[in-house]
């Protein structure tokens, strides 16, 4: 499932106060202040001219509100915001008697296009230059004319609303990569675990069923000798059992500890995962005991962050993901916590079904719900032992 794009920080940079998006406004708005508001008709009183000139100023405050509302998305929110900025260039242009106001609605249609799909942004678009052609047609009893004059305008909307929607694909398609490439190293550093874990265990194996049983051979073996009244008293023998009864306990000391990190641990592939995940902050906490006791339990808890982060970028855009990796009731749990929407709705898509099947597979079990103030929090657990 990809990520959603408007969570790139990429894009967080384009729509920020000082964006590049951002600054193209301003100076546009600010060029069209200049032509449009006249000192001397302010200073004599002009209640249009007034109107015209709040409204115009509107616009730049609605455009900035809407701007400092996207570190929290909401998009009914931003529609309305976008909406009322069009509805104050509009404004403007007819209490100011000025057709250049219209020129701001091509900053309405490059942010349309970044919040909206194509249809949606076109028929908004038309309906907008639909009342500015009847502003235009009041100024101008020449409709015909009027409409040849708007078609430039057309254009340059057209030509925002496109290079905005190109370069939301773009960051689109990167954010994908960036998610594709996060598995990827997720999964290597997975499989150098289990490949370590392995180790370990062969190891610990050799050295309890191979070097453990030659040393309690010799321990006997050693026993034996130190009955015999001939060598009873010989300095060597007493040596050789101390040496053997030492090693014995250091192997079984050395056994022991390799046996005590039995397991895949996750730390490295829960770090590789959210690395390269750009938008919220995260914080990630792993017990030194929440170790799965296989590859597949590993896995299985790994693809459960993996959707469980992809879900929440997607529809709560959260600015904090926490996960908890802990051992609790003979069970390896998996906390994730989002700080997302407000009022989220739970819907088990196929993703949700599809981490709640792999997990009763193996004995587990899955629990989703809404946190009492805003986001989802998702408890996946699974038996610390194999059965």
């Amino acid at each position: 499932m990809p990520l959603s794009a408007s969570l790139s920080r990429n894009r967080h940079r384009r729509t920020s106060v000082l964006g590049p998006l951002s600054l193209a406004a301003y100076v546009t708005w600010l060029a069209i202040a200049l032509r449009s508001i006249s000192p001397e008709r302010l200073v004599a009183g002009d209640v249009r001219f007034w109107i015209g000139s709040l409204s115009l100023l509107a616009m730049l405050v609605l455009f900035v509100a809407h701007t400092l509302s996207q570190r929290a998305p909401s998009l009914r929110r931003s529609l309305v915001l976008i909406l009322l900025q069009a509805t104050a260039a509009l404004l403007a242009g007819f209490m100011l008697r000025d057709g250049w106001t219209g020129v701001l609605l091509i900053v309405v249609a490059a942010q349309l296009a970044l919040l909206m799909p194509a249809m949606r942004t076109m028929a908004i678009m038309l309906a907008l230059n639909l009342v500015l052609l009847y502003q235009w047609w009041l100024l101008d009893a020449h409709l015909g004319s009027v409409a040849l004059e708007l078609l430039p305008l057309l254009a340059f909307q057209a030509f925002a609303a496109l290079t905005a929607h190109y370069q939301s694909d773009a960051e689109h398609s990167r954010d994908e990569l960036a998610q594709l490439n996060a598995q990827l190293l997720a999964t290597q550093a997975l499989l150098d675990e289990g490949t370590r874990n392995e180790e370990r265990l062969k190891l610990s194996r050799e050295l309890h069923d191979v070097a453990g049983h030659k040393l309690t051979a010799l321990k006997l073996n050693l026993a034996l000798l130190a009955r015999d009244p001939a060598l009873r008293e010989r300095a060597e023998i007493s040596t050789a059992t101390l040496l053997a009864h030492e090693l014995l306990d250091d192997i079984r000391a050395v056994v022991s500890q390799l046996r005590r990190h039995d397991g895949i641990e996750l730390r490295a592939a829960l770090e590789a995962l959210i690395r390269p995940i750009p938008g919220p902050r995260f914080t990630l906490q792993v017990d030194e005991d929440a170790r799965p006791p296989s590859m597949q339990a590993a896995e299985t808890l790994l693809r459960c962050a993996q959707e469980s982060i992809t879900n929440a970028l997607k529809h709560g855009q959260p600015r904090l993901i926490s996960l908890h990796c802990q051992r609790t009731d003979g069970r390896i749990q998996l906390r994730i916590r989002d700080d997302g929407s407000s009022q989220p709705t739970l819907v088990a898509g196929n993703g949700l079904t599809g981490m709640r099947e792999r997990l009763e597979a193996l004995g587990g079990d899955l629990r989703v719900a809404a946190n009492a103030e805003r986001g989802v929090e998702l408890i996946a657990r699974l038996p610390a032992e194999q059965p």
